[in-house]
Formats: structure tokens, C-alpha cells, sequence
């Protein structure tokens, strides 16, 4: 059997620094490391009897990594590293990758990390299999391979799914590990005229020619936290309250904007939002990017339309927005196969001009694939979204755990972006009707099945405006009081990884830069030490308030920090915004 691994060398997350006079990011000196999920995805590929080749796409200075990867247990090692490959997108760098897995041949199991830590997109994995024509599944948690058939344990908002999948199949890991020391081995050097016979010149399969999209801006948004003390909490409940109003989320309206540019088009561009349901009703998620899709179909002069599969939820899209729903039946829970060759069909069929799709682990899943299969540009994990005189998008993404955030253009249309939940606020809703579309697809015959799912939600952490984050100061003995406390004031709970690898909260609750982030109106940390893998996971939180027992990282870098026990600190300071 063989497994490649697919990994990328990534600066060290605590050394980036922003220059504000260049406007750029200062690169000398800084640290480079094996990004930790692949590290977690060699170590994986490792633990099976297989030929393990761990392959990256690079400067020279990338065979590092790869001698990192030795380290970890990779047999060989490949290095994509030719002039022509650099400053490729997500596309670009997967229809390089998938030209070299099918160039070494006869490969049984692509492994990666679902993300890097630098640049956070998650596409990779998904569009790699797109161009390679092989099923994926992403965020993986377990794996086993047996008589060419992927039982594999996928984490996701809900809970744990398990599923079967005949190979060959790409893979990506919801776990980050640190590497280890770097080996000697084999690395063979392949350049674009390894992969292909016909290379031309500006050749659009390759590099910043092949990449439909690109950065026009890099911008430091570190956000100011005022780093106060307190000594009692009734000070620091009216001192929440207060910053929680200064901060308080940017209204929507109902009324669209003008159209941008200086002539009326005869053409409609319409904004899409694919619409993702829990338990049968849109997701808040959902109906944020309804909100901000009014605005910016306002400005494109077209309509605000909402796509959902499955049940006939339009009422409720009406309510929050949408001006048209487009129905497609025939699909209830979801797989990645029978998802996106709807999806891309939909995309083929109407074309829209933009597309939002919710930046959750289905969305994550969903949208680079079909991305891929369409050869479509594709920002994810938006944090910000508008349309410029031109009619295009613009969005801005985060970078380095989301104190730096990148703007970015496609130039290819339908314009697609996942979107991070909490970015915006849904409409307040009103009585009114939407024109309804039924549109019908061709399905395929599913060779992946689910056998297997676990419950365990999480989802309510993207929705909720306060979240408490327990940390790993808080003994073990502790944790279910804290939680029980937390929630009856009303707040959802994660905790940092270090609580959720011990099996205090389920890991799909982590909250940090190899967890998930999240963007609640106050976070409460409580017992958390601080450091930068912590503090990214809640950087877009308007309000952090920390609790702990001694001096820690944590309290200096909240807005509100107090040495109070936690039993009392907890219902005070979860309760502040009622």
C-alpha cells in the first residue's frame, strides 16, 4: 500500500509580525516549521503498513520540512519546487498536487492536514480530489484501511460520523500535533516538466497564471483589548457591559443599497447564499449571510436569493431576506458525493454571480470541492465581504490565526466564499413572501456510506452570544460544575485542547487555532493560560473577560481580567449581557 501525504512548511504562529509601513508582513528571520497538522497527518500515515511519501509544493528551503517528515516516519519524500509553481492559490497548488500523485502512480491514500496554520483556507484537501476525481472526506479523526476500503470517522458540528469509502481517497485530519526532529532520507526533486510534457510559457496550470484569485492587500487588525484588573465582580460585570455596548454588532437593514457603477446593467447578478439546516430550520449561519447578501445583491442590482436542499423552508428565508428560494429535492442528510454533484449542477445551471456558502464543516467540505471540479476561485473562512464598482467580490480573510487578515479578488465567476459564522447579523424578520423555484438535478450512484454516527453538538458554540472557554488550569473534578454553571447563565462551553484531549469536553468543542474559532459578543476563559494557540481560537470576540486562580498570559490580554474563584466568577460574569 501507499500513502501520500500531502504538507507545507508554515511560519511559526507567535513570530509574525506586521510592518506598517510596507504594509507587509516581515518574512526575515522568521521561523519556519512542518505545519502541525500534517505533522499529525505523517505521523497517522505512519502508524499503517504502507509506503509512506510525504510531498510538498515549495521554495528550496521546504526540504526542511520534508526532512521533518523523515523524522516523523515517511519512507521518501517529494519536493515540487520550480519557479513556474509560485504564488499559486488553493487551485493552483491542488491541480499541482494532483498532477503529481497521479505522476508517481499506483497511490492507495492521500493524507493531509485539513488546514495550515498559516493561511487557514481548507481547500486544499477537497479541490486535490476534485482534480484527481477521487472521493474525499475531511476532518477525519480515525482511520482504518482494509482490502481497499477507507473506514474513516469524520468530526463534524454535530457529533462523530463514520464512513466507508472505496479507495483510492484523500483525507484530512481535524488534529494537530508538534513535530518532531528532522532525519535524513530520501527527497527527490520533481520540476513542472516532470509532471508535464507540453510546458508553455505563462502556462495556466501552474503558479499565479493558474490561480483565479489573488491578494491585493495584507492588513494587521489585531484588535485593542484594554487589559484592565478587577477585584470584584460586580465592577467588572458593569465594565463588560459597557464595552459590550461600545462593541455591539453592526446593524443590518432591510433596505438594499444602489447599485454600484455608473450605468444600469440589462443583466441581473444576483447574490446566492446556500443555506444549511439544523435540525430541519435555517442555521443562524444561514441567515447571516442572508442579511449581508441583501447588501451586496443590492449593489450587484440583482436579487437576494437563498438555495437550500431539502425541505421547503422558504417561509422562513422570506422572513430574513431572501427575495427568491431555489428548492432542490431529493436530498435529505448529507454526503460529500451526492452534495456536490448537486451543487455543481445548480452552479453550471444558473451561474450566479456570487456565492456564500457558511464556513462550518460541512460548508468547509462542500464548497472547495465543487470549487474544484469547476476549476472556480474560492476564498474561504471570510471574515468580511463587499462588491466593488466593477461587480466584484471583494473578501477579506484571516491569516496566522487571524490577527492579520488578507483582502482578495477572483477573477473567475460564479464567485464563491465560505463565510465564518458571527461575522454579520441576520435581519430582523418580517412578514413577507419570496418568489419559490424548484430546480431538479441528476444524482449519482453514492459509493461512500455512512455506517456510523455519534452525537455530540457543538454547532451552538457559532451561535451563541456568550461562550465560556474552560482551560486547562481548572482541574478535571471541576469541569462539570463549571459547565454546569456556564449553562444555566445562559452560555454555550468549549474549553482549550489541552481540556479536550484529556476527554473533559468532546474535541470537536476546542476551541483555538487547531480547534475552531469562534466569534461570540463576550468570552468568558476560565483557567485558561493563554497562550497564541488559545488566544487565536476567539480573536473576532467583541468582549473577553478571564478568570483564573494566579497570575497567567491570559488576564493581561483580555479586556477584563480578575483572580476570583471560578465557582463564583462564572453565573457573574456569564450572565453579564442579560
Amino acid at each position: 500500500m501507499k500513502i501520500v501525504c500531502l504538507v507545507k512548511q508554515v511560519p511559526r504562529a507567535d513570530s509574525i509580525e506586521f510592518d506598517a509601513e510596507t504594509k507587509q508582513l516581515r518574512r526575515e528571520g522568521v521561523p519556519l516549521l512542518l505545519n502541525p497538522f500534517d505533522a499529525a497527518a505523517v505521523t497517522h500515515a505512519a502508524a499503517h503498513d504502507a509506503e509512506v511519501i510525504a510531498m510538498t509544493m515549495g521554495p528550496p528551503q521546504a526540504e526542511a520540512a520534508l526532512r521533518t517528515c523523515l523524522g516523523l516516519g515517511a519512507d521518501r519524500c517529494i519536493h515540487l519546487s520550480d519557479r513556474v509553481f509560485a504564488v499559486a492559490d488553493t487551485l493552483g497548488t491542488s491541480r499541482t498536487l494532483a498532477l503529481a500523485i497521479r505522476h508517481e502512480g499506483d497511490v492507495d491514500l492521500v493524507v493531509c492536514g485539513r488546514k495550515t496554520t498559516d493561511s487557514e483556507t481548507w481547500q486544499v484537501p477537497p479541490e486535490t480530489a476534485a482534480f484527481l476525481g477521487w472521493p474525499h472526506l475531511t476532518s477525519i479523526v480515525d482511520t482504518e484501511l482494509h482490502e481497499g476500503v477507507l473506514r474513516a470517522t469524520r468530526e463534524t458540528d454535530d457529533g462523530y460520523e463514520t464512513w466507508e469509502v472505496p479507495g483510492p481517497a484523500v483525507v484530512s485530519l481535524a488534529y494537530a500535533r508538534e513535530a518532531g526532529a528532522e532525519a535524513d532520507g530520501r527527497i527527490d526533486v520533481w520540476t513542472a516538466r516532470d509532471l508535464v510534457d507540453d510546458l508553455r510559457e505563462n502556462d495556466k496550470r501552474f503558479g499565479q497564471t493558474g490561480s483565479p484569485t489573488r491578494v491585493l492587500a495584507v492588513r494587521d487588525v489585531t484588535p485593542e483589548r484594554a487589559g484592565d484588573r478587577y477585584a470584584d465582580l460586580p465592577t467588572a460585570v458593569d465594565r463588560i457591559r459597557a464595552l459590550a455596548a461600545e462593541r455591539g454588532p453592526e446593524p443590518t437593514s432591510w433596505d438594499k443599497p444602489e447599485r454600484l457603477g455608473e450605468q444600469p446593467s440589462p443583466k441581473r447578478y444576483d447574490c446566492w447564499t446556500f443555506v444549511e439546516l439544523d435540525e430541519g430550520r435555517p442555521a443562524r449561519v444561514s441567515l447571516e449571510l442572508l442579511a449581508k447578501g441583501r447588501e451586496l445583491a443590492g449593489k450587484l442590482g440583482g436579487d437576494n436569493v437563498a438555495l437550500v436542499f431539502g425541505p421547503d423552508v422558504s417561509a422562513e428565508l422570506a422572513r430574513h431576506g431572501a427575495d427568491r428560494v431555489v428548492l432542490v429535492d431529493g436530498l435529505d442528510e448529507y454526503d460529500p458525493q451526492s452534495w456536490a454533484a448537486a451543487l455543481r449542477q445548480v452552479v453550471e445551471q444558473r451561474r450566479p454571480h456570487v456565492l456564500l456558502i457558511p464556513a462550518t464543516a460541512n460548508g468547509r467540505d462542500l464548497g472547495p470541492r465543487v470549487a474544484g471540479e469547476l476549476e472556480l476561485g474560492m476564498t474561504g473562512d471570510c471574515v468580511g465581504l463587499n462588491i466593488d464598482r466593477a461587480g466584484r467580490l471583494i473578501q477579506t480573510k484571516p491569516a496566522y490565526g487571524g490577527n492579520i487578515v488578507s483582502v482578495i479578488m477572483g477573477a473567475t465567476t460564479p464567485q464563491l466564499a465560505t463565510v465564518r459564522p458571527r461575522m454579520f447579523e441576520p435581519l430582523e424578520p418580517r412578514d413577507v413572501q419570496a418568489e419559490v423555484e424548484r430546480i431538479e438535478v441528476e444524482l449519482p450512484a453514492v459509493d461512500i456510506r455512512r455506517v456510523e454516527r455519534k452525537e455530540a453538538p457543538a454547532r451552538e458554540l457559532d451561535e451563541a452570544d456568550v461562550i465560556v472557554c474552560l482551560g486547562s488550569e481548572l482541574p478535571p473534578d471541576d469541569i462539570p460544575r463549571a459547565r454546569e454553571l456556564a449553562e444555566r447563565a445562559g452560555a454555550a462551553v468549549g474549553a482549550t485542547r489541552t481540556v479536550c484531549e484529556r476527554g473533559d469536553l468532546p474535541m470537536n468543542r476546542a476551541i483555538g487555532l487547531f480547534g475552531r474559532q469562534v466569534a461570540p459578543r463576550l468570552l468568558v476563559a476560565v483557567g485558561v493560560p493563554g497562550d497564541v494557540e488559545e488566544q487565536t481560537g476567539f480573536v473576532k470576540a467583541g468582549v473577553i473577560a478571564a478568570v483564573n486562580h494566579a497570575e497567567a498570559p491570559m488576564l493581561d490580554a483580555a479586556d477584563v481580567g480578575a483572580i476570583i474563584h471560578w465557582e463564583a466568577a462564572i453565573p457573574a460574569l456569564s450572565g453579564a449581557l442579560r
